[in-house]
């Protein structure tokens, strides 16, 4: 089983795919929920939020700073700036800003608070609640994955400039992969029971077709580390984005 996964306001989609192709699609409250349900059988699940944090810097992650490199110049601001790992923590805006100020000398943007309670929830959960779930669960940005998908070339349309032509544009990439995928997309979105976003369940669905054999194997970025850079000072958690090129 091989399990796509995108957080939204009402908790976590995932979308599940097997050998053959589109199985299932659910809404979890919660990372440890969504690992219960899928952890004997799953081969591979892929996230959209960072694993692997800075604790004392501004320094960019390898695999943002390679990920935005394959996206410009069009989506690279798609790859949000990563906070360090206590600004996550902080129940406000002020308090995070402050903390992300006092730690690395740099600001704290409003869209990289937006996802700060997904990271703060995956990172607790990978290092204090279930480590073993740590290479079965990998990050992935769907941007990426599309670009990957698309020949190495990164979508045209914003999701948010508009919306209606990115939509049918990353139907059509997933469409040459998986035949079905109007169909399994729209029982997807009517199956689940919650104020969900299109964009959510299209991102779920390009990182389950991902986690797929369908799409051959997994590549990561950074191609190369860094030399000097330690990453998660934790040592527990690799920084990387996982995607997958059909093109060879």
């Amino acid at each position: 089983m091989y399990i796509g996964v995108d957080g939204c306001s009402a908790g976590w989609i995932a979308v599940q795919y097997g050998e053959d192709g589109y199985e299932d699609a659910a809404l979890y409250d919660d990372i440890g929920e969504l690992w219960a349900a899928h952890h004997e059988t799953a081969e591979r699940i892929l996230i959209d939020i960072p694993i692997g944090l800075r604790e004392h810097s501004n320094a960019k992650r390898p695999c943002d700073d390679a990920a935005r490199t394959k996206l410009s110049p069009n989506r690279h601001s798609s790859v949000f700036s990563v906070p360090v790992r206590a600004t996550v923590y902080e129940e406000s805006y002020e308090d995070a800003k402050e903390t992300q100020e006092r730690r690395t000398d740099g600001s704290l943007g409003v869209q990289s608070w937006g996802i700060a309670g997904k990271i703060a929830e995956l990172d607790t959960f990978l290092r204090e609640m279930e480590p073993d779930a740590v290479g079965t669960i990998r990050e992935a940005h769907p941007e990426v994955c599309f670009w990957a998908l698309n020949g190495d070339s990164a979508t045209k349309y914003s999701k948010t400039g508009q919306p209606a032509a990115a939509f049918w544009e990353r139907i059509e990439i997933l469409e040459a992969i998986d035949g079905a995928i109007v169909e399994n997309v729209r029982g997807a979105s009517t199956d689940l029971d919650a104020k969900v976003g299109t964009d959510d369940v299209i991102d779920a669905f390009v990182l389950a077709l991902t986690a797929s054999p369908i799409t051959g194997r997994l590549r990561t970025l950074p191609e190369e580390w860094p030399e000097g850079d330690r990453g998660d000072p934790t040592d527990e958690l690799p920084m990387e984005m996982v995607y997958a090129s059909q093109s060879g």
